[in-house]
């Protein structure tokens, strides 16, 4: 009878430890999503470390990984979160927010390389919905002059993600390399809408106003000097009213740079402006900045 006893109760002993086990892991499991939740991502990443050391990585899913992976980046712990994806990838696992995150850690880290390898892969999986992989991707290719494949995305994009600054300056530096003049010509003016400040939009049509006045004053000066008539005389008269209003168009902006940042190239510039407008003191005082 006593032995009978003695039997059941290393049976339970046995049941109870064979059933507490899978019930620690799940319990770590678990406080990992929820600390997750409430926002406390250190505390959800030690969570996730404490169940990765319960269970082998045989029985562990990939998507298990994937998920801490994406909490230690919250973290702020990217060594392990590249660790918990590398582990996923070997899983053959992969979702959008992983290769999202993976992007967004090689962004953090200054790799530009393997920055962009995420941000296309991600496309490449997932397409191009993503308004903020789109952006950066966008933002990359800008960066590193691969301007057909920025202008190809460009056209994905959507509506709202055409319209910010950063976007747009982008586009306008895309457009600048490729010498599609008329298109900076538009998106220079979208930007200063947004930023009355952007220095490359105001450069850019300070220069293009003043570069059309100045060669149409070289131009007709050099056909009315080889033949000076009434006719001619007239003629350039009428020319250089078409001067005046492209150097008037030019000073808004040109005063805004030098307010923002005055500079020889901008002194240049305004005294050749009040030099044919014979405004003596304005040219004087651009002249002697640039001695």
């Amino acid at each position: 009878m006593n032995l009978g006893r003695s039997l059941w109760g290393g049976i339970i002993v046995v049941l109870l430890t064979s059933c507490g086990a899978p019930k620690v892991l799940t319990t770590s499991k678990t406080d990992a999503i929820g600390f997750e939740i409430s926002g406390d991502f250190k505390q959800a990443t030690t969570a996730w470390d404490q169940y990765f050391t319960q269970v082998s990585v045989e029985e562990t899913p990939g998507v298990d990984f994937a998920g801490a992976a994406k909490t230690a980046f919250k973290a702020g712990e990217l060594a392990k979160a590249k660790g918990w994806f590398d582990q996923a990838r070997y899983k053959n696992y992969a979702d959008a927010g992983m290769y999202e995150t993976l992007a967004k850690i090689y962004e953090a880290e200054n790799n530009l390389s393997k920055e962009l390898s995420a941000l296309e892969m991600y496309t490449e999986k997932f397409g191009t919905t993503n308004t903020d992989v789109n952006a950066r991707l966008f933002s990359v290719y800008s960066e590193i002059k691969e301007n057909d494949k920025a202008l190809g995305l460009w056209a994905k994009m959507d509506a709202g993600s055409k319209s910010t600054e950063a976007n747009l300056y982008n586009y306008f530096q895309v457009n600048k390399a490729l010498e599609n003049n008329a298109v900076c010509d538009s998106v220079s003016l979208a930007i200063l809408e947004l930023n009355p400040d952007n220095i490359a939009a105001l450069e850019w049509n300070a220069r293009k106003y003043y570069w059309e006045g100045q060669n149409r004053y070289k131009r007709e000066m050099d056909k009315y000097n080889e033949k000076k008539t009434t006719k001619n005389y007239k003629i350039l008269l009428n020319e250089l009213e078409v001067v005046t209003a492209d150097f008037n168009k030019a000073l808004p902006y040109l005063n805004k740079l030098w307010e923002l940042n005055p500079g020889n190239e901008y002194a240049g510039y305004l005294a050749n402006i009040y030099a044919l407008f014979g405004n003596e003191k304005k040219t004087n005082y651009y002249k002697n900045y640039r001695k």
